[in-house]
This record gives structure tokens, sequence and C-alpha cells, in this order.
């Protein structure tokens, strides 16, 4: 008897198969592709949020409304947005304007800003004195996502889902611009809604 080389073994065997009426084995499946991750449709809040900031974040939370362009602002320079908080207790603000915008802040000695987060379709930037450790200045222009100007009618998320995701509650008070100042917290000047 003559011995079949090892090579061959795999031809045989199918060559047995097929006149015994058996069926050839099946070829093997290639593997399913992986999944494509594809990117969740909105915001991703993830990325909006402050670092090492415990959320719900204590005190109040309240939104200033930059507006339109300061008056007499020159075009393609920033506008310088005044904002005056005078609320005793721990503040959280939620800073939103369309152009490119220094929000300088006066808290009061009776305020404790826990977080500021200015957000615009163009660069902002956060300026002043005992403004805590936690400030995120976001824009459209420079590509992040979290950065817009969140009044707009465009927005893309509402002005409420803003305050949660980023400070963990609802905003208490909208406070708009005149002039180029906003003060929080006096009578004289009221909340927007």
């Amino acid at each position: 008897m003559s011995l079949v080389p090892f090579r061959c073994l795999p031809l045989l065997t199918l060559a047995l198969l097929a006149g015994c009426g058996a069926e050839a084995p099946a070829p093997v499946a290639a593997p399913a592709p992986s999944p494509v991750a594809v990117a969740p449709a909105g915001v991703d809040w993830s990325r909006c949020q402050f670092p090492g900031l415990m959320l719900p974040v204590p005190g109040k939370v309240i939104v200033v409304d930059g507006g339109q362009s300061v008056p007499d602002a020159e075009p393609g320079r920033e506008s310088i947005r005044r904002v005056e908080i005078v609320v005793p207790g721990k503040v959280a603000l939620l800073l939103t304007a369309p152009d490119a915008t220094v929000w300088l802040l006066r808290p009061s000695p009776e305020t404790e800003l826990v977080g500021v987060y200015a957000s615009g379709d163009a660069p902002q930037r956060i300026s002043g004195q005992r403004l805590g450790a936690h400030l995120l200045a976001r824009s459209r222009a420079t590509g992040d996502d979290c950065g817009r100007y969140w009044m707009a009618a465009d927005a893309g998320a509402t002005l409420e889902e803003a305050s949660r995701q980023v400070f963990g509650r609802a905003h208490s008070a909208v406070y708009r611009l005149h002039g180029g100042l906003a003060v929080i917290g006096k009578a004289e000047e009221p909340p927007v809604r």
C-alpha cells in the first residue's frame, strides 16, 4: 500500500465525501464588519462641563444675554460687556453673546462665583477679580460645539438644556444687557424672565 502525501489529504477527504453522497462542508463565512460608531445628534455635553465641578452647583444659576453688538463697537473688535453681581451667596453665570466679547465681571463682596461659562458664536473672554476657580469660555468660531449664542432661534439646543447640562440645574433668571451693562440683584434692574 502506498502512502499518500500529507498535502493531498484534504483533497482526498473531499473526493471521498463527494463519492459517498455527502455534501462538501460549507465555506466559512467572513466575520461581520465591526459596527461604526455614529456621533450622537446634538451637543456632546460632556465636553461642555467644568472639570472638577460637582453638579448641581450650589446657589443660583443666572443667565446674562449679551444681545446684539454694543453700540459704537468697532466692527471686528471685541465688545466689552460689563456685569455687576450684587447677589449674596453662591452664584453661577451663563454668559452668552453673538459677537466677540470680553465679559468684565464685578462681583460684590457678598457674592461667591462658583462657575462662569461664557459662550458665543465668536470668541469670548472672561475678566475681573474674585472670579473663582471654574471659568470656561467657548466659541463656535473655533469649532467648539459648546460655543454658541444660546438666545439665538437656531442655537440647536435650548437655554434651559444648556443651564441644566453645564450647571446641573435650571437657571433662576435671565438678564439682558442695556448699553453694555447688566446689574444682577438690584431692584432697579429686574431680570427679563
